[in-house]
């Protein structure tokens, strides 16, 4: 299942759309992910995760990201990695593992694009951690949500 919506300003009018988790896509991301965290093509410290862990996993849903000193917002695979809490298990199957039997080694820290700073996760838009309109400063509100597959 994956939860699509809009970020709105009422203050400028700024709006983008986000597709959150993957919906019916989930086992093809996680197989794609999970190849390219292997390759080192997502970073050395995933590879690295992998070659101490390689029947680890990792979380491959798309979250929405915020970088609190230019106010970008990008919606990413999270990327947080797992080992198994047996270190018997088997492989993770890429048609849904089963996350209880996880447990996480590491959170993905993720980067700005534009400025290069840490990432903050966005859990949910609230009056306590607002998010600031890229554009123009104002607060983002979330709106039109969906649900999708």
């Amino acid at each position: 299942m994956g939860m699509g919506y809009t970020l709105v300003c009422k203050k400028c009018g700024y709006s983008r759309h986000f597709f959150l988790g993957c919906g019916m896509m989930y086992n093809e991301v996680l197989r794609e992910r999970t190849e390219q965290a292997k390759s080192g093509a997502l970073g050395e410290r995933l590879k690295e995760l992998f070659e101490q862990y390689p029947n680890g996993c990792i979380d491959a849903m798309n979250e929405l990201y915020y970088c609190p000193d230019c106010r970008r917002v990008e919606c990413e695979s999270s990327l947080d990695f797992y080992r198994p809490k047996n270190p018997d298990q088997e492989e993770a199957d890429y048609f849904a593992p089963d996350m209880d039997q996880y447990e996480l080694v590491e959170t993905r820290e993720h980067t700005c694009p534009k400025c290069g700073r840490a990432m903050k996760k966005i859990m949910r838009l609230t009056e306590n951690e607002p998010v600031e309109c890229p554009e123009c400063g104002g607060v983002l509100e979330g709106g039109h949500p969906l649900l999708w597959d």
